[in-house]
């Protein structure tokens, strides 16, 4: 039975490190911006060209840069992977952007904050559309983040050594005491360094807070079918 309880305690460990909810929190989205349309942005006097719809961004607070994600690709060498996104600069809101028709996965980053960024898509259709956009938040939790993470390793790595030690110990033929005490004051201050990170990890969680869109298609009948674009509207997912 003795030889058990430093197993235990280093599985005791290991159950508080996955029970600290150490991963992002999800907090709710953020409040969709107003339906306002933009003034202080410069519409082009032309039209579109054909098969191509136009689209007036805002970022609601702060201005942001805006990346079309064009593709991605993966690629396999020497057992490693590789995955490289194609990304495509639009412009930096408010601003105008002439898109073909169809979903475009796009990306928005603060030009102010940097924990300030959204990842969403613009449907595209044959009338213009105002996309109004409040961006997400992620924080990495900081320097509690990382004071809490090298608490919880030294605490683990503490605790499975003392572990080691204590069942050395106590499996001797001749009953090492003093390999066994030294087995458990390791195996405690680890577990002490891991009960110590908690807090911590608790209070330097990661979060994220998903952005909100609010868009609709201008007003007015869109262009007419020998401008080779097609009727109806376009349909807003998001």
């Amino acid at each position: 039975m003795r030889q058990r309880v430093p197993v235990a305690i280093v599985f005791a460990c290991a159950a508080t490190l996955l029970g600290t909810g150490c991963g992002v929190e999800q907090l709710p989205p953020v409040k969709p911006p107003a339906k306002l349309v933009p003034v202080d942005v410069d519409v082009p006097p032309d039209p579109p060209a054909p098969g191509t719809g136009r689209v007036i961004l805002e970022t609601d607070g702060e201005p942001a840069k805006v990346v079309e994600i064009t593709g991605t690709a993966t690629a396999w060498t020497g057992g490693y992977r590789a995955t490289v996104i194609g990304l495509r600069p639009l412009c930096v809101t408010p601003c105008v952007v002439d898109l073909p028709y169809g979903s475009h996965p796009i990306v928005l980053r603060s030009m102010s904050d940097e924990t300030h960024q959204s990842e969403t898509e613009i449907e595209v259709g044959a009338r213009a559309k105002v996309f109004r956009h409040t961006l997400g938040e992620r924080k990495d939790g900081g320097a509690l983040r990382t004071v809490g993470g090298s608490l919880l390793t030294l605490g683990i790595l503490a605790a499975a050594t003392g572990a080691v030690m204590w069942l050395a110990g106590n499996a001797s033929s001749s009953g090492s005491s003093s390999l066994t005490a030294n087995g458990q004051l390791v195996t405690g201050l680890g577990a002490g360094g891991v009960l110590l990170s908690i807090p911590f990890l608790v209070a330097g969680r990661p979060t994220e807070r998903p952005g909100s869109t609010t868009q609709w298609n201008m007003p007015g009948a869109p262009p007419p079918p020998s401008s080779m674009t097609p009727a109806g509207a376009a349909v807003d997912r998001l």
